[in-house]
């Protein structure tokens, strides 16, 4: 078998094997229901440091459904920042 032949099926295993990762991945995530829950919306706002302005995210729910550190029950889920 040649060196390029060898290769190529060196590189379809890989694809596969991504492939299959993938896969898996896509079914955890369709068995884990939806990123967001229902009624849920994505704010934005913007906060001021001394240098710059920061953009900070978090989800918005109508009702508490997020857990927080004390175990009461929270309408904001905070999903971070970006500069």
């Amino acid at each position: 078998m040649s060196k390029k032949t060898e290769d190529l099926e060196k590189r379809a295993d890989l694809i596969s094997s991504a492939l299959a990762t993938i896969s898996s991945q896509i079914q955890q995530l369709k068995s884990a229901g939806a990123v967001a829950p229902p009624g849920c919306c994505v704010l934005r706002y913007q906060a001021r440091g001394k240098d710059r302005t920061y953009w900070y995210y978090k989800l918005h729910a109508t009702e508490p459904i997020f857990p927080t550190k004390s175990g009461k029950m929270s309408k904001y889920k905070h999903l971070g920042f970006m500069r």
